[in-house]
C-alpha cells in the first residue's frame, strides 16, 4: 500500500477515534449546560442547518447531525495533523512527548482559528451567542482531542 494512502487511512482512524472521545467528554457539558455548553456543537448546528437547507433554528438540528458533523470535521482534522506530521517527519526526527505536545498545540489552534476568530461569524450567519463557558468546554475537549491524536500518532510511523 502506498504511503500516502497508509497516512490518509491513518490519519482518519486516528481523526475519527480523536473526535468520538471528544464528543464523549463534552457530553457532562451539554448535559450542565445544553448547546451553549459546547461551542463545537453551536458551530457544527449552523455549518448542519445551512449545509442541508433547514429553515429551523439551530437549536432544532439534532444531536445525530451534529454528531456526524464533528465526526467528519475531527477525520478532516486528523488527515491534516497526519500529512503534517509526514513533512515533519520528512525533515527532522521528532520525539514521542515533542509529538504529543505538537498535537496538542495543533488542536488549540483548531481552536483558536474555528472557535474564536470565527465566534462572530458562526453567531452571525446562525443566530446564535457562543459563551465563554462554551468556549472553555470546547477548548478542554479539544486538548483532549489533541492528547488523542499525539499519544496514538507514535504507533502508526
Amino acid at each position: 500500500m502506498p504511503i500516502l494512502l497508509l497516512d490518509l487511512l491513518v490519519g482518519s482512524a486516528i481523526g475519527f477515534l480523536g473526535a468520538a472521545i471528544m464528543t464523549i467528554v463534552e457530553i457532562p457539558f451539554w448535559k450542565k449546560w445544553g448547546l451553549e455548553g459546547v461551542a463545537d456543537w453551536q458551530v457544527n448546528a449552523v455549518m448542519v442547518s445551512k449545509l442541508i437547507g433547514k429553515s429551523k433554528s439551530v437549536n432544532e438540528v439534532g444531536l445525530s447531525w451534529i454528531s456526524a458533523s464533528k465526526l467528519s470535521h475531527g477525520v478532516a482534522a486528523g488527515l491534516v495533523f497526519r500529512l503534517l506530521l509526514s513533512v515533519i517527519f520528512w525533515l527532522i526526527p521528532v520525539s514521542n512527548m515533542l509529538l504529543l505536545l505538537g498535537a496538542v498545540v495543533y488542536s488549540i489552534a483548531l481552536w483558536a482559528i474555528f472557535l474564536v476568530l470565527g465566534r462572530k461569524t458562526f453567531e452571525s450567519v446562525g443566530g446564535i451567542r457562543i459563551t465563554r463557558v462554551g468556549l472553555l468546554s470546547s477548548l478542554l475537549t479539544l486538548i483532549a482531542y489533541g492528547i488523542v491524536l499525539g499519544l496514538l500518532s507514535p504507533f502508526t510511523f
